[in-house]
């Protein structure tokens, strides 16, 4: 009887491994078919207007050299695809801050992957990552050309306009096979840029706003960047706010005095910057003499500043400058809005008020209405 159950057992179990056999050689078969059209070589045009080839197609994995790891998270929302990024980027830009609590992995993602500066690629630490591709700055060859001599994939990519900032983020999407996030992003750039824009296309001279934003201080050096730069914001919302500085380069180096004489209206810190405060100008001798610091119109500016948060950066500074037109307006609630969309991330009013720099900007007039 036992013998007759394992021979009806047996059998049974032979037709369905036969039966499995099938599904499993359909299944083979079907992803046999898929691997095929997904390990298709990929071709991209990169920021040098070079095609590179992904031979294996689209990037599963990436080493990272623009410091931009949160921008790349928008995407991704995953710390998995990381092998490599930069050290500055990891310590300086994310640990500590509200995506890292979300992605906590990113902070043992290898970040010894260049020598010195971005220029100077760490090829033997790279080569044993085996990323898939590259993303690389495109400053010159002495960043490139290791790299693909030791036959890694390298993207090229811009930095200095809002144009690069776009090229950058596409290419982003292109080699990793993520197009419709990177489309879903942008859309949601769009509405935020539409609403500010309903309010400030209609802005007469006389109402915009005059600011200069701060990448830097150095005894009486400060570098100030370019209305092109993702921090500033005419060039992404039209009629809104503008630099009297005049240079053609993405950044200046200025001194004190340059700045007097620019006296702007208003000044933004870059958020990169931890030891410069709107205290800083507040309390400084000579600075203290500035329009903007004498009424208290100086800010640190949001942690997501970004490409992956521009609509952060949009209302901050429509808001900040005419504060009488954004009387509806909830910054909080954007903040809210754009982290769960981004990063998928439900943030506490703690976490708000650590992405506006509360703590720094309490001070500074008008900031109250960011507040909780």
């Amino acid at each position: 009887m036992i013998k007759s159950k394992f021979l009806m057992g047996s059998t049974v179990g032979i037709m369905a491994l036969g039966l499995v056999g099938c599904q499993a050689s359909d299944n083979s078969q079907k992803e046999k078919e898929s691997a095929k059209v997904v390990s298709e070589p990929v071709t991209i045009v990169d920021g040098r207007d070079k095609e590179v080839v992904l031979e294996n197609g689209y990037a599963e994995n990436f080493v990272l050299f623009p410091a931009e790891g949160s921008e790349m998270l928008s995407i991704t929302q995953s710390a998995k695809p990381y092998l490599g990024m930069v050290k500055n980027d990891q310590e300086n830009n994310i640990k500590g801050d509200v995506v890292a609590k979300k992605y906590p992995k990113i902070l043992d993602v290898n970040s010894d992957i260049m020598h010195g500066d971005w220029s100077k690629p760490n090829v033997e630490s790279i080569l044993n990552l085996a990323p898939d591709v590259v993303y690389q700055w495109n400053f010159g060859e002495e960043g490139i050309k290791p790299l693909e001599d030791a036959g890694i994939d390298v993207v090229a990519v811009n930095w200095g306009t809002y144009a690069d900032d776009i090229e950058r983020y596409t290419l982003y999407g292109e080699a990793l096979g993520k197009q419709d996030r990177v489309d879903e992003v942008f859309a949601h750039h769009e509405k935020s840029k539409q609403a500010v824009l309903k309010v400030t296309e209609s802005l007469t001279e006389d109402e915009q706003q005059n600011h200069v934003f701060i990448g830097n201080v150095a005894e009486n050096k400060i570098t100030t960047w370019g209305t092109e730069l993702p921090h500033t914001a005419v060039h992404k919302v039209d009629n809104l706010t503008y630099t009297v500085g005049k240079f053609d380069t993405p950044d200046a180096e200025i001194n004190v005095e340059t700045l007097l004489e620019w006296d702007p209206d208003m000044i933004v810190i870059g958020d990169f910057l931890k030891d410069i405060t709107p205290e800083y100008f507040y309390n400084h001798p000579v600075l203290k003499n500035l329009t903007a610091v004498k009424e208290k119109r100086v800010y640190k500016a949001p942690t997501a500043s970004q490409l992956d948060n521009p609509g952060i950066t949009w209302y901050f500074y429509a808001f900040l400058a005419t504060p009488e037109k954004f009387k509806d307006f909830s910054m909080r609630e954007q903040v809210r809005e754009d982290y769960k969309l981004l990063y998928n991330i439900d943030v506490t009013e703690e976490e708000i008020d650590q992405i506006l720099n509360v703590e720094a900007n309490k001070n500074s007039k008008y900031f109250d209405m960011f507040m909780q």
